[in-house]
């Protein structure tokens, strides 16, 4: 069976470039935030630090990373790798008065990308009242584990979190459902305060 003369062709013929007059429009993250955020915030130098801390030590740490993580994403997002999603949901919710979930979710997404682009992760719920983040292979408790680590990791994502939040605006409740280590699978849900 073949699928047709439209799709013998390599995907990058088969794109469109979708642009205002004269100005092509990018809607995906570019690699150099990537690399920015990934040489300012590397995951391996965090671990490395964490040895021979105590616990509290540990998780003072994490949240700090986590913190510094999620500006540094919002910093570079929002400026010098701004993209049509972030213009227009940047738009839409100044026009609408809604901004949760999705430039928090933006956010989320993109420091997750930035900071350890192999991990799996899935929005498994977004509505204008609440947003499930599902992470289920993190290399940032991968390698805690390997190193013998054993304070919670999630101190930098709530940290994180709570950064981004703090920039959109959005009043969370933020709650960790889920464990890796329980569950198989880190799931965080955060539901819009009234």
């Amino acid at each position: 069976m073949t699928l047709g003369w439209k799709y013998s062709r390599p995907i990058k013929d088969r794109l469109l470039t979708l642009e205002e007059p004269g100005k092509p429009l990018k809607f995906d993250a570019e690699r150099g935030l990537v690399d920015e955020v990934m040489a300012q915030c590397d995951i391996k130098v965090l671990v490395e630090s964490l040895k021979g801390k105590s616990e509290k030590e540990a998780e003072q740490a994490l949240m700090n990373f986590g913190k510094r993580l999620m500006e540094l994403t919002i910093e570079l997002a929002d400026t010098k790798y701004m993209d049509r999603t972030g213009e227009m949901l940047e738009i839409v919710a100044k026009q609408t008065g809604i901004s949760f979930p999705h430039r928090f979710e933006r956010y989320v997404e993109l420091a997750t990308l930035a900071s350890r682009p192999t991990d799996r992760w899935n929005i498994a719920k977004a509505t204008t009242k609440e947003l499930v983040f599902q992470v289920s292979s993190c290399s940032l408790n991968k390698a805690m584990a390997e190193a013998g680590l054993t304070s919670p990791c999630k101190a930098m994502c709530l940290a994180s979190f709570d950064a981004a939040a703090a920039k959109t605006g959005d009043k969370l409740n933020m709650e960790m459902t889920k464990t890796l280590a329980k569950d198989g699978i880190c799931e965080f849900t955060f539901s819009l305060q009234p």
